[in-house]
């Protein structure tokens, strides 16, 4: 009887255990999100704080993305070779030691020192999270399982909006950012305490493999032109969500609405909060069709769409606004099933590699809209300041951001040169 019990407690806690992982890990995602939109929401303070302007903002806030994007490759070779939990830990430790540093900045420098730190250690949480994702959980999980990791994520962007507007408001920009490295240092520690890598895979080895493919893994991936296309799709297709609604939308809707800053970022959270239900969504229908291309076709044609409604028809109300910032949120996502598509083009073995390497295109054009975006801004500026920082009219705002539209639209160009798998992965 006692046995019988233990087994079940065994059997229990081996099914509950992927999932404890996956909560902790996508929590890094979730910090990792707010610590990456947090410029937005205190966009005014910090050009008032470092005498910025619109293409300088938009540095600052890349700083993050120079440093996500040169990790990826890094990355995804160390989870596949490494520990992911002690890899991991290490990453939300640094995460929140660059937030510390961003808090205390007194120059430009310190502040874009700060933003590397967290752009190194958030290299690690998306492709940390998917790689735990390989290790704990079946194959026939991963689109969904992924796009669950999507929505914690993108309830990060949410809580970077409104209730991180609402702390810069109340607390200033360098408290809150304070309190938030607290947060992670707590994180990191119970990520290293609670978490364990699992036995039988190549990261629950103590020593490194012998023989260590970096190359090899990295050559396999680089050959495959399916995935140059499909992680150029997805850099292509992520950036819009990226720089509208993780920086120049919350200065562009005030501009045009002349709304108070807490309540258009709880607007443009709901571009996120859109994103966080479309995500686990498309990754369900593209397993029960057994399809991937239909879905991000779908998702990035309807994307286009709501955001050029967004952009340039500025006369809605304010329900009818959040209702097509959550549409362009929630079709844009659909985009993510390219990471299940990635997947299913490479071994499993390099599945770290491969992940980090798609992620690298998304940072690459993440790293490139924002400040693109501020420099065509800084073009247009009629000189116009209001307590040390430059405002933008609505006209620039149009001018500038036709990069976003044009981006959607080669991503679903190029999706005439990608392949379906049909959810079959090589190996």
């Amino acid at each position: 009887m006692g046995t019988n019990m233990n087994q079940r407690s065994l059997a229990f806690w081996t099914s509950i255990y992927p999932w404890f992982v996956f909560a902790l890990s996508s929590s890094f995602l979730f910090y990792k999100y707010l610590l990456q939109v947090s410029p937005t929401v205190m966009s005014d303070e910090l050009m008032r704080a470092f005498s910025l302007s619109g293409e300088s903002l938009g540095n600052l806030a890349a700083f993050y993305f120079y440093a996500y994007l040169t990790m990826q490759l890094p990355v995804g070779l160390l989870l596949d070779h490494f520990s992911p939990k002690r890899l991991v830990a290490a990453a939300i430790g640094t995460c929140a030691l660059g937030a510390l540093l961003f808090s205390k900045a007194q120059t430009l420098g310190v502040a874009d020192f700060g933003r590397l730190l967290i752009g190194i250690g958030g290299a690690f949480s998306a492709v940390g999270t998917m790689k735990l994702i390989t290790l704990w959980f079946p194959p026939k999980r991963f689109a969904l399982v992924s796009g669950l990791m999507m929505t914690v994520g993108m309830l990060g962007a949410v809580g970077g909006e409104a209730p991180l507007a609402h702390m810069v408001d109340g607390l200033g920009w360098r408290h809150t950012m304070f309190h938030t490295a607290i947060v992670g240092f707590v994180l990191a520690v119970c990520f290293w305490i609670l978490v364990f890598d699992k036995k039988g895979s190549e990261a629950s080895k103590s020593e490194p493999k012998k023989k260590i493919a970096f190359f090899s893994d990295i050559k396999q991936i680089i050959k495959n032109q399916q995935s140059w296309l499909i992680s150029i799709y997805s850099g292509l297709a992520f950036a819009p969500i990226s720089a509208f609604a993780g920086l120049w939308g919350v200065p562009y809707i005030m501009e045009a609405y002349h709304l108070r800053k807490p309540e258009i970022a709880a607007l443009v959270s709901l571009a996120f909060i859109g994103f966080a239900i479309g995500s686990p969504l498309a990754g369900w229908l593209s397993d029960r069709m057994q399809r991937r291309k239909p879905i991000m076709i779908t998702g990035t044609s309807f994307g286009l769409v709501f955001m050029s409604i967004v952009i340039y028809s500025n006369h809605f109300s304010t329900f009818a606004l959040g209702s097509l910032l959550f549409l362009f949120g929630f079709f844009t996502s659909f985009f993510f099933v390219s990471f299940a598509l990635m997947r299913e083009i490479n071994t499993s073995k390099a599945s770290g590699t491969s992940i980090g390497f798609i992620n690298m295109f998304n940072a690459i054009c993440g790293a490139l809209s924002e400040p693109l975006i501020g420099k065509l801004l800084d073009l247009g500026w009629d000189h116009k300041m209001v307590d040390g920082a430059r405002v933008f009219s609505v006209s620039n705002y149009h001018h500038a951001l036709i990069a976003l539209p044009i981006s959607m639209l080669i991503a679903l160009l190029l999706q005439c040169f990608i392949r379906e798998t049909y959810c079959k992965p090589i190996d």
